[in-house]
């Protein structure tokens, strides 16, 4: 008996439509993991990871910042931090300078090397995204940007 090959519907190609296809969480999900996967692939040649290179870019973007505020701003648990601060000092791209007012402290700032490779690995990054938005225009990618930024950005605390 031959096997019976299921009919695209209104859903992506080669599915069906069905339940899935009306969960937002379900299109984030595979476009994150989408995301993700390509972001990592184009990082390889630098030999860092996307976590890497956002840590990176926090000390980059904000000089003196602390672990604990890259592990605010990013949503990371501070234990996990520390091996990659570990790697990314070691690589010589930033310097730990203890806090003048709390000794307890450590405020860390860019080399030119963290720059230079901040750069490069923001480069491969964006090649990425390019192509992964490529059916989208300009526009749609800014408001898709725009949109995505509304559902995770935080309004303050909770009122409850």
């Amino acid at each position: 008996m031959p096997l019976e090959m299921p009919q695209p519907e209104d859903g992506p190609v080669g599915r069906r439509a069905g339940r899935l296809d009306e969960l937002l969480g379900y299109h984030l999900r595979r476009a994150s993991v989408f995301d993700l996967q390509g972001a990592v692939s184009a990082l390889e040649p630098a030999n860092t990871r996307p976590v890497p290179m956002s840590v990176l870019l926090s000390i980059i973007e904000t000089p003196g910042i602390s672990s604990a505020e890259i592990c605010r701003a990013l949503g990371m648990q501070r234990a996990n931090i520390v091996p990659i601060l570990a790697e990314l000092e070691e690589r010589g791209l930033f310097l730990r300078e203890v806090d003048e007012s709390d000794q307890r402290i450590q405020r860390l700032f860019p080399t030119r090397r963290g720059e230079t490779a901040a750069a490069e690995w923001l480069a491969l990054v964006s090649e990425h995204e390019r192509s992964m938005l490529r059916r989208l225009t300009v526009e749609e990618q800014s408001e898709l940007r725009r949109l995505l930024a509304k559902i995770w950005q935080e309004d303050g605390p909770k009122q409850g």
